[in-house]
C-alpha cells in the first residue's frame, strides 16, 4: 500500500494524487465483504475538495489564446459563459476519480480543474436542435439532415463548432468540486427484493454555482457547387443564427435556441435525474 502524507503536499497535482491515494483505498475495500467506504476514503474526498484551486490567470490566458487562434483562422466567434445550477457530473466513465470512488469526471491534469469537452457540448447542442426542429413539425429525417448541415458527420465538417469549457469562477461557497452519493440497490446476482443490500457510493461532482466559459465558432459557408452549405444569419426564428444575440426569443435562430435549451435541459451524465443543468449567463459576439 502506498502511504501518502496528506499535509506534506502544498500544491498537489490532484490527478496524480487521487490515483496514488486511490490505490490504497481500493486495496483496503477489497478486503471488506460489504465494500463500505473507509475513513481514509472520506479524508481523500475532503482533501481533494479543499485543495481544488482555480488558476484564473492561466485559464484566462488559455481562453484568450483560443479566441485569437479562432479569429486568425477566419471563424466567426461567440463567447459563452454558463453557470452550474445543479450538481454537475461530466464524464462519469473517465479515469479521474474512478479510483477510488467508482465514478469519474473530466479533469484537466495540467490546470488541475474540471472542464467540459467541446465534443460533449456539441453533442448536447445537437440533441437540443434536433428536438426543437422535431417539435416545430420537422420529420426525424428532416431534422437529421439539418443537424448534419450544422454539425457535420463522418463525411464532412460542420458549419458550427465548440471549444472546451473551462471554469472561470468558483461557486458561491468557494468550491470547484463537491461530493455526492448514490446507493445502487441491484447487483448482477440480485434475485429478489429481499436480496437487496444497497452500498452507498460517494463521488466527486462539479459544485453548483461554478461558472464556465467556452466559444462557439462558425463559418457562414463551406464547400462549393452542390456540396455548398450556408448558415442563414438573421433576427428571426427562421434563421440558423441570430445576427446579434438578444433576449427576445423570437429573434433567435434555431442554433441559438438549441444552445439555450440544451444547457438548461442538461449536459453530460444523469441529466434525467436533474444533474448537470446550467444557465447561460452571457452569449455575445467576439469582435
Amino acid at each position: 500500500m502506498i502511504d501518502i502524507n496528506f499535509e506534506s503536499l502544498t500544491k498537489p497535482n490532484l490527478w496524480s494524487y487521487i490515483a496514488l491515494a486511490g490505490y490504497g483505498i481500493m486495496t483496503e475495500k477489497a478486503k471488506k465483504e460489504n465494500g463500505e467506504m473507509t475513513e481514509k476514503e472520506r479524508e481523500i474526498l475532503e482533501y481533494i475538495i479543499k485543495r481544488a484551486e482555480l488558476p484564473k490567470r492561466e485559464i484566462n490566458q488559455i481562453l484568450e489564446n483560443i479566441q485569437q487562434a479562432l479569429l486568425s483562422c477566419d471563424y466567426e466567434v461567440r463567447s459563452v459563459q454558463i453557470r452550474v445550477i445543479s450538481l454537475a457530473l461530466i464524464g462519469g466513465s473517465q479515469t479521474f476519480g474512478e479510483i477510488p470512488f467508482e465514478v469519474g469526471l473530466y479533469f484537466d491534469p495540467i490546470l488541475n480543474v474540471p472542464y467540459i469537452p467541446g465534443s460533449t457540448i456539441k453533442g448536447a447542442v445537437r440533441a437540443g436542435v434536433f428536438d426543437l426542429l422535431f417539435k416545430r413539425g420537422a420529420s426525424k429525417e428532416e431534422a437529421e439532415i439539418e443537424c448534419k448541415r450544422f454539425f457535420g458527420d463522418n463525411e464532412s465538417a460542420g458549419l458550427v463548432g465548440f471549444t472546451d469549457a473551462y471554469p472561470i469562477d468558483k461557486s458561491e461557497n468557494g468550491y470547484l468540486l463537491y461530493p455526492d452519493v448514490m446507493s445502487p440497490h441491484y447487483k448482477s446476482d440480485t434475485a429478489t427484493e429481499l436480496d437487496v443490500s444497497p452500498t452507498p457510493i460517494i463521488y466527486l461532482t462539479i459544485a453548483p454555482g461554478t461558472k464556465f466559459q467556452f466559444y462557439l465558432f462558425y463559418k457562414k459557408e463551406r464547400g462549393s457547387g452542390e456540396k455548398k452549405r450556408r448558415l442563414i444569419i438573421g433576427n428571426s426564428q427562421d434563421s440558423d443564427l441570430a445576427e446579434v444575440p438578444v433576449q427576445d426569443l423570437g429573434k433567435l435562430g434555431i442554433l441559438d435556441l438549441g444552445l439555450l435549451y440544451s444547457f438548461y435541459r442538461g449536459v453530460g451524465a444523469k441529466t434525467s435525474v436533474g444533474y448537470s443543468r446550467f444557465e447561460v449567463l452571457s452569449y455575445e459576439p467576439v469582435r
